[in-house]
């Protein structure tokens, strides 16, 4: 089993569609040019309401395990 798993990793990294496709991923891609600021409050907003919804979540669950006992 061994020598299979050896002889596999080998021939992927001879493979020459490996090698295809590093050559692609090597080539520069060029960023984004402009990205609308609209989007980026969104995201903000979004990543911290998660951010605080996350922690009124543990605080809830905390104080239901509390009242419980």
């Amino acid at each position: 089993m061994h020598k299979f798993l050896s002889a596999i990793i080998l021939y992927l990294f001879c493979s020459p569609v490996l090698l295809a496709a590093l050559k692609d991923m090597e080539a520069p891609s060029a960023p984004a040019e402009t990205v609308d600021m609209v989007y980026v409050v969104l995201f903000g907003i979004i990543f911290i309401g998660m951010i605080v919804g996350f922690f009124v979540y543990l605080f809830m669950n905390e104080r239901k395990a509390k009242s419980d006992k």
